[in-house]
């Protein structure tokens, strides 16, 4: 694997054989792999410069625009390898720029949170814009009510189809939060394997959205809290803006974890809960990363806490 991404950093040219390569992979299992091709971009942009990264990412583009070009045309095809990519380029070359993770973290994380803002503001309801792919839908929707009603599960196709529809825009700035995110932590891990060992863990260990993003997402709850209070349901913007500042909070969480861990201050046991309650109870460590954002767990409990930039 190191000499594999020692040859994609060797020279641009290769930088753009190697990012259509690992992009052509990404596409054979999408979309599980869709944050491996900006992993390779942020890498470059680390190693070799912002330059470097394009060349990486024009790579990239190619065998994705070439997969949906059939069924989108190539302007989508060419707008859906940009959402793919330039995110993961844009972060790369912040965190080559900056020095930090924690403020790219903070950068992207605002970034997914104005997003989804400017899809409630600018296209409007959900429910309302999605409406055609929703009756094109309406079978499987049927099926799945279907088979949730020989479950004890009562819903109509209706119903189903309005609760995902509602989440849509959250839901789609939340997977680009998650996969720039991804993005960046594989990017900086394999610098970190090439020039810097430890580096990743350290950097990790440090992360932390700030003030800015705690009373925001205190913000939203509130108005959300009292929308329900006032009789008239969850108000959808404030809901949405909960829903993506929630996956970043529980990063926070799991970078607390992994930092009591590697003091020493916790046992393997830690780890363990807290990578288990992603699945069984996220909303612990979602809690854990807001509270941190007052309350300062790692420096309570560790006392020289590591700083390091990239």
């Amino acid at each position: 694997m190191n000499r594999f991404a020692e040859w994609a950093l060797r020279t641009p040219w290769t930088g753009m054989v190697a990012g259509a390569m690992v992009s052509t992979l990404a596409c054979l299992a999408l979309p599980l792999l869709a944050w491996l091709p900006g992993g390779l971009v942020v890498l470059a942009c680390l190693a070799g410069g912002p330059a470097m990264g394009v060349w990486s990412a024009s790579g990239a583009a190619l065998p994705i625009a070439w997969m949906f070009a059939p069924a989108m045309g190539w302007g989508g095809a060419l707008l859906i390898a940009a959402m793919a990519l330039v995110p993961a380029l844009a972060a790369g070359v912040l965190l080559s720029r900056s020095r930090s993770l924690s403020f790219v973290f903070q950068a992207v994380t605002l970034s997914a949170a104005a997003l989804v803002l400017l899809f409630r503001v600018g296209l409007g309801d959900p429910v309302s814009v999605l409406a055609p792919l929703l009756e094109a839908m309406r079978p499987a929707f049927e099926e799945m009510a279907a088979s949730m009603a020989g479950l004890g599960m009562g819903r109509s196709a209706e119903e189903l189809a309005t609760a995902v529809a509602r989440m849509a825009w959250a839901t789609l700035a939340w997977l680009l939060l998650l996969t720039t995110l991804s993005s960046l932590f594989l990017g900086l891990w394999r610098f970190a394997s090439l020039r810097e060992p430890g580096l990743f863990g350290r950097e990790f260990a440090s992360l932390r959205l700030g003030n800015l993003i705690g009373w925001l997402a205190v913000a939203a709850l509130l108005l959300n809290v009292a929308a329900q209070l006032a009789g008239g349901g969850a108000w959808a913007p404030a809901e949405d803006l909960l829903f993506v500042l929630s996956g970043a909070f529980l990063l926070q969480g799991l970078a607390i974890a992994h930092a009591l861990r590697s003091a020493q201050v916790a046992g393997p046991l830690l780890l363990t809960v807290a990578y288990l309650s992603i699945i069984v109870f996220p909303m612990l460590l979602v809690g854990l990363g807001l509270a941190d954002t007052w309350v300062r767990f790692r420096e309570r409990f560790v006392n020289n806490t590591p700083s390091s930039t990239v």
